[in-house]
């Protein structure tokens, strides 16, 4: 392979980070097994990956007893792109020196990506995943686990009467996963967004939540700076990510009459609820999922697979970064309380 073939091919896979990632650990030193359990991924997942980066750079073997097809690929690279191999090399040698028979998955995560590169994962690497931060976080000791073919359930061992059975659910999807969570343990961590909204039972308008977040607290920072214009009077002046917070304002239709507030101090209380809803925005311009930048909140939404005594809430999750903040944060929330 010349120069210009190298760079194209190189170009072409650029476009795909995960496979970015894997030609990353590959030129460290990682093995097949290593890879697999850093990204979260079944070995033969990683295998049919690392079979792919071979083919972009036209790497296979000539004959019988050739050399190893990872060392064609790093003299490749040592070749065209000297500086990949010895920043991975630099990296794994650190690592190793710290944790000689351990593979750190952060460090292998921020060695493999750079800041602006998301790797979408499908649910069941995501699966595999959740799974095992949970087992990190020791839930064994407090929970049982149920699985079905799509699902992991996470339920007390020891059950008070009238507990929710089951206090964590993953299930799998063909590319996220879905989180749910009693909405007991979500609320005092979630961003409600009310809005003031006429209702004909009241024949007045009341207050109603519009939507529920989760704001990823290590990407607070990104999330206010990165608000959608018609929320940053709103969110980014108070800088609140938790709590409540209304979208729209109110105020009376008109003002009192002069012989109510005089005469009947009773028909001026009913007068005074009589509000009208003054709108920056309207709901039909309201979209949860345009909030903010995408990779750092939530949607939280009920999980209408279970009835109203579970009032089980759900996150969609198909980042692993997000999966990780979302489950250490939570996880340990649910471990503390039981």
């Amino acid at each position: 392979m010349n120069s210009p073939q190298f760079n194209e091919a190189l170009e072409k896979l650029r476009k795909a980070s995960r496979k970015v990632e894997v030609l990353k650990l590959l030129l460290a030193g990682y093995t097949n097994d290593e890879i697999a359990q850093s990204r979260g991924r079944a070995e033969g997942t990683v295998r049919k990956q690392i079979s792919n980066v071979y083919k972009d750079f036209g790497i296979k073997s000539e004959f019988p007893g050739d050399r190893p097809l990872r060392d064609k690929l790093k003299d490749l690279f040592l070749k065209y792109k000297p500086e990949w191999v010895s920043n991975c090399s630099l990296a794994i040698t650190n690592e190793a020196s710290n944790q000689p028979q351990k593979i750190n998955y952060d460090g292998v995560t921020s060695l493999a990506l750079s800041d602006d590169e998301i790797v979408e994962e499908s649910g069941e690497e995501l699966m595999f995943l959740a799974i095992n931060i949970l087992e990190a976080l020791g839930f064994e000791q407090k929970f049982k686990m149920s699985k079905t073919s799509q699902d992991v359930g996470y339920r007390l061992k020891n059950l008070e009467n009238g507990s929710n059975p089951y206090q964590l659910i993953l299930s799998k999807q063909k590319e996220n996963l879905s989180i749910s969570i009693p909405l007991d343990i979500l609320e005092p961590h979630l961003l409600n967004l009310k809005y003031w909204e006429y209702t004909d039972v009241l024949e007045d308008i009341d207050l109603f939540i519009k939507g529920r977040f989760w704001v990823l607290p290590s990407k607070k920072d990104i999330f206010l700076e990165s608000l959608h214009l018609n929320y940053w009077q709103i969110l980014q002046v108070e800088g609140k990510t938790v709590g409540d917070c209304c979208i729209n304002t109110r105020r009376y239709k008109k003002d009192p009459p002069i012989d109510v507030i005089s005469f009947a101090m009773n028909a001026y209380k009913e007068y005074e609820r009589r509000y009208i809803a003054i709108s920056s925005i309207t709901l039909e311009e309201f979209n949860p999922e345009t909030l903010s930048d995408a990779n750092a909140y939530l949607v939280v939404n009920s999980d209408e697979r279970f009835d109203e005594k579970w009032n089980m809430w759900k996150v969609s999750i198909n980042l692993k970064e997000a999966l990780q903040d979302f489950l250490s944060y939570f996880g340990k929330i649910l471990m503390d309380k039981h």
